[in-house]
């Protein structure tokens, strides 16, 4: 979007354009992570993939959180987040799909860190990961990846990794 005023720039259309006729033409793109990408729309500048709801994922990360919640509430303090962004290393942006924050440790983030992307990167101490796919479409062994060296060396503790189709619970 042009800030000036607030319209797309005409190339990006036609970027978009011209990468889903390819898409559509020879399959889609695939992410080493994310799987098969269908299509995309140009965001400030960036190609961002059309992201494909998995109604499973969309049942179970409300219950975990709200489960996460209510042991919050109880007494122990925190902060729970459902997708929320952390940038881990100044480069890397993770967003697990339920994520705790212990109260002592929110409490020492910076307003940078709490309300922006900015500040020092820092991780939280419980993430869970859901699998949302089955079959050869699966991403658990991705995700056990990115727990076992992405989220541990940065400082997270504890990390539940979710396949709920096969009913796998994995505790790393």
């Amino acid at each position: 979007m042009s800030a000036a005023k607030g319209k797309k720039k005409g190339h990006e259309d036609v970027l978009a354009r011209l990468l889903n006729q390819h898409v559509q033409k020879h399959g889609p793109l695939v992410h080493p992570t994310l799987g098969e990408q269908p299509g995309f729309f140009v965001d400030e500048g960036r190609f961002i993939p059309f992201r494909m709801v998995v109604l499973g994922r969309g049942e179970i990360a409300p219950f975990i959180c709200h489960a996460l919640l209510q042991w919050a509430w109880s007494g122990h303090g925190g902060r729970v987040t459902d997708a929320g962004d952390y940038v881990l290393d100044g480069t890397t942006l993770r967003v697990p799909d339920v994520a705790y924050v212990p109260r002592a440790d929110a409490r020492q983030l910076t307003e940078a860190q709490r309300w922006t992307r900015g500040g020092e990167p820092f991780a939280p101490t419980f993430v869970v990961e859901i699998d949302t796919l089955t079959g050869p479409h699966s991403k658990f062994d991705a995700l056990d990846h990115k727990m076992q060296h992405e989220y541990f060396p940065h400082g997270v503790q504890l990390g539940w990794l979710i396949g709920p189709k096969n009913k796998i619970i994995a505790e790393l």
